[in-house]
């Protein structure tokens, strides 16, 4: 699949010598949650309907006329929230979730009319940092908090966006195809994704 993917990559940037070329910054929203294979994990540690509203920001490029490859480099925040109820029992208490990535998604895209555009693709997630607060109450279910998070991880975006007034406005499904957390928990590894969307508004700058 992935083989398919870049091979269709390559004809798109070379499909004619007409190919056109812009760069752009963009920024955003992200909103997301985190959920499980079977809702919950551990004794202490129960999955939250809440989601997280983070923000993103970077650049991207494109190639192409009506059908186009985008690359992005993204910084993006991301999250959600667990319910974690305290050692010797009492009543759950909401930990909100954070870590801090580098996105690069690698989109095909198809221009609809002028204005309507299609897009999807996959992108690798690079983990720069996580929340301290959660890793201090993770230190529950395993010795190493420090590696409870996979440092890269792959996903995919899809979405539609519009140009209005010279910008571009996406609206995208933000998903995971690779599970978060690593296989560092002390005898119990669970499955953890994370789910979401983000709304960006960007600006050609060439």
């Amino acid at each position: 699949m992935k083989k398919v993917f870049f091979v269709l990559a390559t004809l798109l940037v070379f499909q004619n010598s007409y190919a056109q070329f812009q760069l752009g910054i963009k920024g955003g929203v992200n909103v997301s949650k985190i959920y499980t294979d079977e809702g919950s994990f551990k004794a202490n540690f129960n999955e939250s309907l809440d989601t997280k509203t983070g923000y993103t920001f970077g650049a991207y490029a494109r190639l192409g006329k009506k059908l186009y490859l985008q690359p992005e480099v993204m910084f993006a925040t991301k999250g959600g929230k667990i319910n974690v109820v305290p050692i010797g029992g009492g009543s759950p208490v909401s930990v909100d979730i954070k870590t801090n990535n580098i996105d690069i998604p690698v989109l095909i895209g198809y221009k609809l009319f002028n204005r309507l555009r299609i897009n999807a693709g996959p992108v690798a997630s690079i983990k720069v940092s996580e929340d301290a607060k959660f890793l201090d109450q993770l230190k529950v279910v395993t010795s190493n908090p420090d590696e409870a998070f996979e440092k890269a991880t792959f996903g995919y975006q899809a979405g539609v966006g519009i140009k209005l007034l010279g910008f571009d406005i996406d609206l995208r499904k933000d998903g995971s195809l690779s599970d978060v957390s690593s296989k560092q928990f002390d005898g119990n590894q669970f499955s953890q994704r994370l789910s979401g969307w983000q709304l960006t508004i960007g600006r050609k700058i060439i």
